[in-house]
Formats: C-alpha cells, sequence, structure tokens
C-alpha cells in the first residue's frame, strides 16, 4: 500500500493537504511543518496516542488516502495502516517495526534497539523461537532473581542478594543466640525476675508491716510522751514556785544561828550565873562584916566584883532569851509564809525538809518536761520551743499521724528485726535489677532481631508475610526457621532458574545459528555494495544477533566503527531489505525525513539512486528535506515530485 493523499486539517499550527505520487519529495525550509507532517502521519498510520519526542499533545484531525493494488481506501477515524496491513495481507507489523524500518526521523537510520530487533524481524520472517525462548529465559532468570549475564543474583530482583545476605546474616545470629540462650538459661530469665520480684514484694511487705509496727508504736509513744509532759506540766504548775521556795529558803537562813535547845540551856545557864553572882555578891559582903571588918572598901569589893558578874549573865541570859523570842518568831513567821506558799509544816526544818521534796520533784519535772519536750520537738518536727506550745502544736501533729497509723498491725517489733528486714528487700531488690536488666538486655536483643527480620522480604521470597512478633526464645526460634525458608526459597529459586537457564541458553545457541539468515538473501549486501561504490561486500548478523559489515578484504566491522555517512548508507540498505523481506515482496512506501543529511554529494547521488531503483521495483519513497541537492539529488535520480511547504 501507498500513500495517496495526506490531509491534516489540524495538528498544532499545521494545516496542509499533499497529494503524493510514488516518488515524492517535500520540500521548505526549517519550522516550515515538515516534522509535525511526520508525526501526524506516524499518529495517524500507527494509532500511537503519542509519538516519542513529539511536539503537540493533541490528536491529529484530518484523513489518509492509501492506494493498494490499484484500489484507494481512505483510513476510517481510529482505523490504522497496520490494520489494513493485517486485513489486506495477513501482516501483523507492530508499531515499533514500522518505525524502525519504514519511516527515518529527525535524518537518524540506526534501528533502535538492534539485537531485540532483528531478533523479532527474524522470528517472524525464519519462523525461529529466539524471541520466545529469549522470553522464557528472561522470565527464568527473572524468577530465580539472577542477572543477565553471570547469573549471580540481582539487586534489579528483589534485592535478592542483598535479602539472601541480610536472612544468612541474620540467621546466623539468630542460630548463636539460641545456643547461647541455652547454655546460660536465658529461657528462664523471666521467671527468674518474677522470682526476684516475689521475693522482693516479700521483703518489702515484711518492711512494711514492721514499719506499720513501729510507726504505731512511735505514735503510742509520743502519745505517751505529751501525755507525760502534759502531766509533768500540769504536776509541776501545783508545786510552790521555785522563787518562793528560795525566798521560805532565805528567810530561813537568816533565822538565829542555833538550835532552840541550845539557846534554852544558854538561857537557864545565864540566869543561874546571874543568881549565883547575886548569891556571891550577898555572901562577899556579909562575910567580911562578919569578920568585923568595916573598911567599906573591902567590905564592897566583892559584892561588887559579883555584880559585874551578876550583870554579865543578866546580860547573857537577856541575849538568849531574846534570841529564842526572835527564833520563835522567825520559826513562826516560817511557818506561816510556808503554809501561804502551800508548805503544810509545823517547824523549820520540816519547811526545810518540803523545799527540799518540792526543790526534788521541781527538778525531776524539768527533766521530764525538757526530755519530752525535746522527744517532740524532734520526732513532729515542732519549731515551738515552749513546752505547752509543744504540746499544743504536737496534739494537731499526732492528729494527723492517726489516719496514717495501722493500728490493726499487732506483731512482734524491734529496731534489730526491722533493720534485718531492710537489708533483705534491698539485697532482693538488687537481686530482682540484675535479674532485669540481664532479662533487658534479652529483651532489647530480641527487639534488635524483630527489628533486623524487617528489613527481609518474606513475602516476595515464601509467599508469606512474617507476620510474627519476637517477644520470646519460642518466637525467635520460629524466625530461624521463616530466615531459613528465606534463604533456601532464593538460592533453590537460582539452582533451579541457572538449570533452566542453561537449557534454554543450549536451545538458543541452535536457534541462533537461523538467524544469520535473516540477510542471507543478500539484498542488503547489493544495496550496501552499491551506495560504497563496492568498498563493502556484506551485511550480516553475528551469532549474537549483532549488524556486521565486510570489506573485500575480508575485514568485519560493527556499525559503531564505521564513519557517521557509512553508518547511514549501511542502514539505508538494512531498512531497504528489512522492509522487501517483512512485506513479502508487497508494495510499500518509505516515509524519510532529511535522512540524508550527513551525505557528501556523491553518497547523496548513489543513495537517490538505490531510492530510484526502489521506486521503480515498486516501492514508493516520500523524502522531506530542507536541503535544496537532497531535493534536486532525488528529482534528477528517482524523478520524484517535488511539493514546496511555505513556514507555519
Amino acid at each position: 500500500m501507498k500513500l495517496r493523499e495526506v490531509h491534516v486539517d489540524r495538528y498544532g499550527p499545521l494545516r496542509e493537504t499533499l497529494q503524493l505520487g510514488d516518488a515524492h519529495v517535500v520540500y521548505g525550509p526549517n519550522e516550515s511543518g515538515k516534522t509535525l507532517l511526520v508525526e501526524s502521519l506516524l499518529r495517524s498510520l500507527t494509532g500511537d496516542r503519542r509519538v516519542a519526542g513529539s511536539r503537540i499533545d493533541e490528536r491529529p484531525e484530518g484523513h489518509v488516502v492509501l492506494d493498494g493494488e490499484g484500489e484507494r481506501y481512505e483510513l476510517a477515524d481510529g482505523e490504522t495502516l497496520l490494520d489494513r496491513y493485517a486485513e489486506r495481507y495477513n501482516c501483523e507489523l507492530t508499531p515499533a517495526e514500522f518505525r524502525n524500518v519504514f519511516v527515518v526521523r529527525d535524518g537518524d537510520l540506526r534501528v533502535l534497539d538492534e539485537q531485540a530487533f532483528y531478533r523479532r524481524v527474524t522470528d517472524r520472517i525464519v519462523g525461529i523461537w529466539t524471541g520466545d525462548i529469549e522470553t522464557v529465559r528472561e522470565r527464568v532468570l527473572e524468577r530465580g532473581r539472577l542477572t543477565p549475564e553471570g547469573w549471580d543474583l540481582s539487586a534489579s530482583h528483589d534485592d535478592a542478594a542483598q535479602q539472601r545476605d541480610l536472612a544468612t546474616a541474620l540467621l546466623a545470629d539468630v542460630e548463636a543466640y539460641l545456643d547461647r540462650a541455652d547454655a546460660e538459661g536465658l529461657d528462664r530469665a523471666e521467671v527468674a525476675c518474677y522470682e526476684a520480684a516475689r521475693e522482693r514484694r516479700e521483703a518489702e511487705a515484711e518492711v512494711a508491716a514492721l514499719e506499720a509496727a513501729k510507726a504505731r508504736e512511735d505514735y503510742e509513744q509520743l502519745v505517751k510522751t505529751k501525755g507525760s509532759l502534759e502531766r509533768s506540766l500540769d504536776e509541776r504548775a501545783q508545786l510552790p514556785d521555785e522563787r518562793e521556795l528560795d525566798e521560805l529558803a532565805e528567810r530561813l537562813d537568816d533565822l538565829p544561828t542555833g538550835s532552840e535547845d541550845e539557846l534554852q540551856r544558854r538561857k537557864t545557864w545565864y540566869g543561874r550565873a546571874t543568881l549565883a553572882a547575886l548569891l556571891a555578891g550577898v555572901v562577899a559582903g556579909a562575910v567580911p562584916l562578919g569578920l568585923g571588918i568595916r573598911e567599906p572598901s573591902l567590905v564592897a569589893a566583892g559584892p561588887a566584883a559579883f555584880g559585874v558578874v551578876a550583870l554579865a549573865g543578866l546580860a547573857g541570859y537577856r541575849s538568849a532569851s531574846n534570841a529564842v523570842v526572835r527564833l520563835e518568831r522567825g520559826r513562826q513567821a516560817s511557818v506561816e509564809r510556808a503554809s501561804e506558799v502551800g508548805i503544810d509544816a509545823y517547824d523549820p526544818p520540816a519547811v526545810r525538809g518540803a523545799i527540799a521534796d518540792y526543790r526534788e520533784e521541781h527538778d525531776n519535772h524539768a527533766e521530764v518536761i525538757q526530755g519530752n519536750t525535746e522527744v517532740l520537738r524532734q520526732w513532729l518536727d515542732i519549731d515551738a520551743a515552749e513546752p505547752r506550745e509543744v504540746v499544743a502544736e504536737a496534739e494537731d501533729a499526732l492528729e494527723a499521724r492517726r489516719a496514717e497509723i495501722d493500728f490493726g498491725a499487732e506483731r512482734e517489733f524491734t529496731e534489730e528485726m526491722l533493720e534485718d528486714a531492710r537489708e533483705r528487700a534491698e539485697e532482693a531488690a538488687e537481686r530482682e535489677e540484675y535479674r532485669r536488666e540481664r532479662f533487658r538486655e534479652h529483651r532489647r536483643q530480641l527487639e534488635r532481631f524483630g527489628e533486623r527480620a524487617g528489613g527481609v522480604r518474606f513475602e516476595a521470597f515464601t509467599g508469606e508475610p512474617l507476620d510474627l512478633t519476637v517477644a520470646n526464645l519460642g518466637a525467635l526460634g520460629d524466625l530461624a526457621d521463616r530466615l531459613r525458608e528465606v534463604v533456601d526459597a532464593i538460592e533453590t529459586d537460582a539452582d533451579v532458574s541457572r538449570a533452566a537457564a542453561t537449557v534454554l541458553d543450549r536451545m538458543a545457541e541452535s536457534e541462533n545459528e537461523k538467524m544469520t539468515t535473516l540477510f542471507a538473501d543478500g539484498e542488503a549486501a547489493d544495496v550496501f555494495r552499491r551506495v560504497t561504490d563496492d568498498r563493502y561486500v556484506d551485511v550480516s548478523l553475528t551469532d549474537d544477533s549483532r549488524l556486521a559489515v565486510e570489506l573485500a578484504s575480508g575485514e568485519r566491522f560493527s556499525p559503531a566503527e564505521l564513519s557517521r555517512g557509512t553508518r547511514d548508507q549501511l542502514y539505508l540498505a538494512v531498512r531497504v531489505a528489512l522492509g522487501r523481506r517483512l512485506m513479502e515482496g508487497r508494495d510499500g512506501f518509505f516515509l524519510l525525513d532529511d535522512a540524508f543529511l550527513s551525505a557528501d554529494p556523491d553518497r547523496l547521488e548513489r543513495q537517490a539512486e538505490v531510492l530510484g531503483d526502489l521506486v521503480e521495483s515498486g516501492w514508493q519513497v516520500v523524502y522531506l528535506t530542507c536541503k535544496p541537492d537532497a531535493r534536486d539529488a532525488l528529482a534528477e535520480r528517482a524523478g520524484a515530485d517535488v511539493t514546496e511547504l511555505s513556514s507555519l
């Protein structure tokens, strides 16, 4: 089929209608719409929604008229040239095959993805199965997650190599930890923690019970202390004031010295001495007279002397008498004062005894008050210093503390028992902390294993997600089993895939021998020889489906080793040969967009002659160019008609 009419009603800024002959040049300057025309035709002829590199997103509007064996066909809306080929010739061309053989865009004659393309074309033309074998091989390698070349585990398929290494390393660490856990009895770590916690709770309960008993005892003792302090304060308040006792003691100290009996004895003695002196004076006066002595001085001397003695005795008597009176009065006053103070005593010695007793009671109460006050201040954290204030604050503090006391805590208690219980509780807490730290490390290790397991894609390799929480050694053992499944699955799939790929490669080798027949008819070589002026004598495919050319000397080159112009000539020959084989002798067309950009004048003329021969053999050539020399060469050598486009 050939292109006869192209109507582009709208494709971006392009609006154009062309009538096309068998050899036709569409000539125009840059920005005249040639590239847009090619894009529009490709989308209309192949049905591609968007041609690679296209400039316009919109769908082209218009139609194409085809000529096939004298009959004209207008492609209906949505119908493509490839649909017509399939219907008319039972020839199923793909859009890729159509673009790679019959259409040259942007002056690039190369065949894209050559190896795969040649294999597909060979499969279609020669009827071999290299494409299917390659497809199966690719799927086998993909199933085994292998690289295409070395058949090593590939990072492109589920990161198989990394996943296998990750699972293997994790499995080794898990197995080592399970062995260690068995050797160290880590399976009992949690039980040991519970046992240590139970021991600690029991010890703490014992401490709490003893502390409750101590608190009750302390409370009761403080209540007693407060009561004792209150009683001492009340009882001391009933005692005579110490200042009054001191004053009374001073009164007693001021009483005349000596005892009452002694003073009475002195009074009696002085009285008797006075009477004796008086009697002696009388006698002394009477004796001289009885002796007849009348001398007055002698008569008066005796009585005078004894008078002096009598006077002295009288003075002593009076002094003793006064002392007795004063003592009696002082004693009476002291007894009366003592009675006022509150001392019931009948004489000073009894008062002195009472004062001593009261002073002792004061001292006893002072000691009790001082001691109990200090105890309450310290134990109840009281700032007051005055005992009565201490009592008041202690009353409030004890009332507040009462709610905290367990009065039902009846048990034996000593400070030694409490100290022993506290030591046992502390030791139990240390044991529990040690075991818990060991258990926490065990749990942390299990968590780390779980986190690492999160990096293994179990479902991708075994078909099932992990769905496992690594919380104990049993779950860790299950994780080890799942990791073995992953490693085994990866390695088994790889081994099976390698074996299958080996078989497929052997099959492909046999099929690849047939691929050399793609250019066996020599048409590509004939065209290439002609356009290169007989420099190159052969075009063929290598065993690995790569294009190669041969000089007359027998030296072979790949397309990459050729100059740009020679490479273009090679691909022109390849396209002509492949196009004829694909169409199997039927008419077709080539759509060339400045395909000979890199050709020098001589090569341009030879290439134009090849296209002219192609037209003479029944093919259509539509060549779009902005080069006057290409336009003229095709018009002269291929007899092409020329349509000129204007700038858009």
